[in-house]
């Protein structure tokens, strides 16, 4: 919403209502319905930012849109090709905006040679026309210098190509592609040295043969609708005449015929926005999430899953300890007001989720056990009482060893029971920003893979990949830092229960120890 697309605009006509507007798109994905161009308009203090020279690659040598009312045609490209010599009619009505009509007799444009005209490493030419009748073996393209040629001709109605070497030898496509009169049609000649030659008619390849050889090492003038001896005139109606100097994809040349094609299949307009522009993190977010690879959205799902699991722990894990403290803090309040403290194992029901009255009850009963075991009784003393007399029972010193190793035990698993669950947090904090950082490297990968193969750098290009893989670290680290602020807070609060239960257990073995210790 913010990064300024290279374009030029050929044409806006606010009374007509017609903008063609030339726009260099950072990456075209197949099939794909989640590439967006946002266009501004109506913002009379708006910087214009047209930049005609960069809205073409490196490749695209020459770029005429004809549109021009009078004087020769002007390279769009940054080259400067611009035509040296022209003669035809101007200012017609065509496939985009305007055209020329060359109508034989001396009609033609041509192109003066310079270095970025040099076809060694391939060539593709491209042109809309259309005939109104048939031709005499006419030159769309000719570029001539001895015995060598490079012929792009329409022989009636058949386009074909030829090539000819200084050793004499020739390669012509057979007469197979027929161009209909009277209706505008996208050509497009692409060959590549000791590869392919192929002939397209409206996007689809229709003709090709395999050249064993490389081109025609050619530094001549390029003519567009004649020979150089004036000998093969074309009399046709021609717009968006484009040169490149290398050999283009099958789907460079679907994507150029969709875009530039009546039929517009290439983009489709949605519903205008009125107001400002965007800007918002919203529309960010939403920029970012379309961008996102498939390898992405794995490593995301991945610290989704993590996030998930994380925030069941801290929630469950908060309600779980503040149940325990609330309990705990009313039974130590009954065991220390109560004056018969072995009464309150009948009170389980309200200190269930205590972790005192856990250590408390295995310390009973650890009690009960050993006071039915002759071995860890010291003595008995017989108290006088009415009716009868009253014994009590004291436990000797191996009995308050396994007393004290009961409490040591419900301790030891009152612990395991707070710090349950707390692994899926360390997992989260430090595999969260590890898991995004994979995702980053592999995005960014990806990205200068994409660019080794499109031969191009851009930051237009470059960006979206880029943010595709930087959000996998921005999920790692959502996940990571809710992750450490909870388990800090979980932490600091076991660390604070379970130095009360160890006072308790003091407490408790005192008690023990003054009613039910033998003095030895």
């Amino acid at each position: 919403d913010q990064a300024l697309l290279k374009h030029h605009i050929e044409r806006y006509d606010t009374f007509d209502e017609i903008a063609l507007v030339w726009v260099k798109a950072p990456r075209l994905a197949a099939a794909s319905k989640k590439e967006f161009i946002y266009m501004y308009y109506g913002n009379k203090d708006a910087m214009g930012g047209q930049a005609p020279r960069e809205t073409y690659d490196a490749a695209q040598v020459v770029v005429y849109h004809l549109g021009e009312l009078e004087g020769a045609p002007q390279d769009q490209t940054a080259n400067e090709n611009h035509a040296s010599t022209f003669s035809g009619g101007q200012g017609l009505p065509s496939v985009i905006g305007n055209g020329i009509s060359l109508n034989g007799a001396g009609d033609k444009v041509v192109i003066t040679a310079s270095p970025t005209l040099d076809f060694k490493n391939g060539f593709t030419f491209s042109a809309w026309i259309r005939m109104v009748g048939s031709q005499t073996d006419a030159y769309l393209l000719a570029r001539e210098e001895g015995d060598e040629h490079i012929i792009v001709g329409i022989d009636g109605t058949k386009l074909y190509c030829d090539l000819s070497y200084e050793s004499g030898e020739t390669v012509t496509t057979e007469k197979l592609v027929d161009i209909s009169l009277n209706t505008w049609h996208q050509i497009v000649v692409s060959a590549a040295p000791n590869r392919r030659l192929s002939v397209y008619l409206d996007g689809l390849e229709l003709y090709f043969l395999d050249l064993k050889n490389g081109l025609p090492e050619l530094n001549s003038d390029i003519v567009i609708g004649d020979s150089v001896s004036g000998e093969h005139a074309l009399i046709a109606e021609l717009d968006e005449v484009i040169l490149s100097n290398t050999a283009r994809s099958i789907g460079w040349v679907k994507a150029i015929y969709a875009s530039e094609g009546s039929e517009g299949r290439l983009c489709v307009f949605d519903v205008e926005m009125v107001g400002g522009g965007g800007g918002l993190p919203i529309f960010y977010l939403g920029t970012i999430f379309k961008n996102i690879t498939l390898d992405g959205w794995m490593i995301i799902g991945l610290l989704v899953l993590l996030g998930v699991f994380s925030w069941i722990v801290i929630l469950s894990k908060s309600l779980f300890l503040i149940q325990i403290q609330r309990d705990d803090k009313d039974f130590q309040k009954a065991f220390t007001s109560v004056t018969d403290w072995k009464a309150l194992d009948a009170k389980s029901e309200e200190f269930g989720s205590s972790t005192l009255f856990h250590v408390y009850k295995a310390g009973l009963d650890a009690l009960h056990t050993c006071f039915d075991k002759p071995a860890m009784v010291h003595s008995v003393e017989t108290v006088s009482g009415n009716p009868a007399p009253k014994t009590k029972k004291l436990l000797n010193k191996k009995g308050m060893n396994v007393f004290k190793s009961s409490l040591e035990k419900g301790f030891i698993e009152e612990s395991k029971r707070f710090n349950a669950w707390l692994l899926i947090l360390t997992l989260a904090i430090s595999g969260g920003p590890f898991l995004g950082l994979l995702g980053t490297v592999w995005g960014v990968m990806n990205t200068f893979a994409a660019m080794a193969e499109a031969g191009e750098a851009n930051i237009m290009a470059i960006a979206p990949g880029v943010a595709s893989a930087l959000s996998t670290t921005v999920f790692g680290l959502i996940v990571a830092i809710p992750a450490l602020f909870g388990y800090n807070f979980l932490t600091s609060k076991i660390k604070n229960m379970a130095a009360d239960l160890s006072i308790f257990i003091d407490q408790y073995t005192l008690k023990v120890e003054e009613s039910h210790g033998a003095d030895e």
